[in-house]
Parts: C-alpha cells; structure tokens; sequence
C-alpha cells in the first residue's frame, strides 16, 4: 500500500528543479475508467492564490511534509482530469448481481497510483478488481460474487479518503447515510410494544361497567 500518503490535504508542494513552493493540496482526482488517481489541484498560498493542476506522473516524491514534482511548470493552468475523491463520499457500493453493500468511506492506493482497495460502511472492506469495478456517476460497482470478499477492517486501519480529508469528516458522512438507512421504515412494520399496552376506548368501557357491578353487589 502508498503509505506515505497521511494528511496529503493540505501538505505543500516543491518544485525540484527551482526550489520553489509552488501551493498546498487542496483536492485529489481519479480516473474512473483507469481505476487510478490522476493528480491533484494546487492552491498558491495567500488570499486569491491561484489553483492549478499537478498530474501524477509529474510527482516524483512523496515526502512526510512535501510532495515533490520535477519543475514549476508540472503545475499547469488547466481543469483537472476525472473526479474528485472528497466528492465520492458516501457513494452506494453495490454488486453487479443487485446486492447493495454499504457506502464508500475511504480508498486505499498502491505505490503505482492504482485503486486496490475500498472501505465500506460499517468497517469493512474489500479488495477492487479493476477488470469489474464501474465507478460511475452515483454508485460504484463491483462483480456480483464480491460480497463474499468483504472482512472486518483493523482497527489501525486509515484510509486514503480518513487521511486525506479527516477521519471526522468520514464517519460523519457515514453516520448520516446510517441514520438515513435506518429511518427507512416499511409499511408492514407491526406495531411497538408500547402501542399494544396502550389501553383502547373499548377496554376502559368494560373496565368502568365491571367496577360499577361490583359496588352494586357490595351494597347488596
């Protein structure tokens, strides 16, 4: 796994060949046909910094407080390729045999930029196979047999998406599609336990009739 990638968000980027801090991370693309991640935007430090594009194959390290391209001009004026990571958030992931497996929570990287692994809702996990796996517009895809390849994650594990944008921000997210999944109520639900001790009108009447026979025989 691409381990140095912890708190990428945010870490500065340098210019190998001038020296030159060229901004800090701000947002981090995929390629969703490659099942790779393209490059990075880069925002000029300063209020109005400027933003520009760092594709992956101009990155040629990455360091434990800075990410390294080759020149300055690895930093173009141009619109970042594919679609960004923080705005994946949350995606249904489902099988292609019509199984709904949970929410996307976090993705984990190889050394090559490669997406290999996904973390699901509820902490799980399952190992992509690039071959069948669709990222599309709202959900991603995986093939129909995949649920059986699910495991529990460690409880050391962090992601790429909890180290990029916040393990906080990750579980909020996730919580918010739990919360969401369970007030889905069906309409065949029965009726609680507190319902059925709620006495009805019916019951108070012969409640009331009973007592006033039973005085009526005291009297007697």
């Amino acid at each position: 796994m691409f381990r140095q990638l912890q708190d990428i968000r945010g870490m500065q980027v340098v210019a190998l060949a001038e020296g030159k801090i060229m901004g800090s991370v701000q947002k981090i693309y995929i390629n969703p046909s490659k099942k790779r991640v393209s490059g990075m935007s880069v925002r000029e430090s300063g209020f109005g910094g400027q933003e520009s594009w760092v594709s992956v194959g101009d990155i040629k390290q990455v360091g434990e407080n800075v990410i390294f391209v080759s020149r300055a001009s690895a930093c173009k004026a141009k619109s970042p390729v594919g679609r960004s990571l923080k705005d994946m958030l949350g995606m249904q992931v489902a099988t292609k045999g019509g199984k709904i497996l949970g929410s996307l929570v976090d993705v984990e990287i190889s050394e090559d930029w490669k997406l290999v692994e996904i973390s699901l809702s509820e902490k799980r996990m399952i190992e992509l196979d690039p071959r069948q796996t669709v990222f599309g517009q709202d959900a991603i895809l995986l093939k129909a047999d995949a649920e059986s390849a699910i495991r529990k994650e460690p409880r050391d594990k962090t992601g790429f998406l909890a180290r990029v944008f916040g393990i906080e921000a990750v579980e909020e997210t996730a919580g918010i599609i739990s919360r969401a999944e369970k007030s889905a109520v069906p309409s065949g639900k029965k009726k609680s336990s507190t319902a059925k001790s709620r006495p009805t009108s019916r019951s108070k009447s012969k409640s009331r009739k009973s007592s006033r026979k039973k005085r009526t025989r005291s009297r007697k």
